[in-house]
């Protein structure tokens, strides 16, 4: 799938279309292969014509196309270096504009926000896991400072969400894939309001994803 995406954005010099195909085929198809029931609520809070951070805990290599599909607009990651690595994944996101951290390096790190900030700024939404990696344990861990700081730079809302049961799909550390029903839960927008210090919002922002984890799927 990631293949014909790379072929047809290559054939059309359009790196939208990769993207657009990832919400409403890839990521469908690649949910269906693993036997996903998927449930998502709160939708409806996200407007189309707004640009958002999207925060969510991270339990799963699956969280990407989890995400893809429950979130209804077209989503840029930052994500970590390592993932350039990984083939068709890294080729997929490097060719349609991904942006990449170098965790190792401050500077560089720094560099890859500003560029997510223009992507955010170009009217694009933009996901990162403020953890900062796949929760071992399920529990939602600290936040880190970058995603909020980029939104109140940008001077758009972060959107929380939580996401349910994708670690039972496809736990971290193995390969073996088990159908199970995944949940997603989209909170309600927040927006720093440039004078409460970024940690309470950082704090507020974490405490309604955990709200959100804790929450029964809808029927």
């Amino acid at each position: 799938m990631i293949s014909s995406s790379l072929l047809i954005m290559i054939i059309t010099l359009n790196r939208k279309i990769p993207v657009v195909m990832a919400r409403t085929w890839w990521s469908p198809g690649i949910l269906w292969a693993c036997g996903v029931k998927l449930k998502v609520d709160g939708a409806a809070h996200v407007n189309d014509k707004d640009s958002y951070v999207f925060v969510s805990n991270h339990l799963s290599y699956l969280d990407i196309a989890v995400l893809f599909r429950a979130v209804p607009v077209n989503l840029y990651f930052v994500a970590k270096q390592e993932l350039k690595k990984v083939p068709f994944l890294g080729w997929y996101m490097m060719g349609t504009g991904m942006i990449f951290v170098d965790r190792s390096n401050r500077e560089r790190a720094i560099e890859s926000l500003k560029k997510a900030g223009q992507l955010i700024k170009g009217g694009k939404n933009v996901l990162m896991f403020p953890e900062g990696t796949r929760s071992r344990n399920g529990e939602v861990g600290i936040f880190k400072k970058g995603p909020f700081l980029l939104a109140s730079q940008a001077g758009v809302h972060v959107v929380p969400v939580a996401i349910n049961g994708s670690e039972k799909v496809w736990k971290a550390g193995r390969f073996a894939i088990k159908p199970h029903k995944v949940d997603v839960h989209i909170g309600l927008p927040v927006k720093h309001d440039g004078k409460t210090d970024i940690n309470t919002f950082i704090g507020k922002a974490r405490e309604q994803v955990i709200e959100l984890k804790a929450m029964p799927a809808e029927a």
